[in-house]
């Protein structure tokens, strides 16, 4: 062997070990900024929290929303350890939970609105029905008026 080609053979491994731990110092670099995504995803959904707590003036999504905090919380201790692919299942488990609290403020509120207009109804009707007493009577005692006057 000559000896540029023992160098080639000393380079080549040596040049494979420098690209491996090249390659394995990237996704460290992008894990940090993959894990200020997750943890601006986290703090931006906690936000919405007090944001649904706000909105939930009836309070009947209570129990759904100390769920939701459970839930940012284990996203929160999982971003620690660097469980990443959990954090993210976590988070969208999360927004889903997001969404059926809105829902169930929604339904709360119509369903509120709907209450007040059944008994706006219910008093309007016993209105009518007493007015159509009255002028029932009002007919009766003025036809006894005209038969008594004759």
């Amino acid at each position: 062997m000559s000896r540029w080609t023992k160098r080639r053979v000393f380079f080549l491994p040596l040049l494979a070990v420098l690209a491996t731990l090249a390659t394995l110092a990237t996704p460290r670099t992008v894990r940090a900024g993959e894990e200020d995504d997750l943890q601006r995803q986290i703090e931006t959904q906690r936000a919405g929290v007090s944001d649904l707590e706000r909105l939930d003036e009836l309070h009947t999504a209570g129990d759904e929303v100390v769920l939701l905090k459970a839930w940012l919380d284990e996203a929160w201790a999982l971003r620690a350890k660097h469980e990443y692919d959990q954090v993210r299942e976590v988070l969208d488990r999360s927004l889903a939970q997001a969404e059926l609290i809105r829902q169930k403020i929604s339904v709360s509120k119509l369903r509120a609105q709907s209450d007040k207009r059944e008994a706006a109804l219910t008093e309007t009707r016993r209105k009518t029905e007493a007015a159509r007493k009255a002028l029932a009577d009002t007919t009766v005692k003025k036809k006894a008026l005209e038969a008594s006057s004759k």
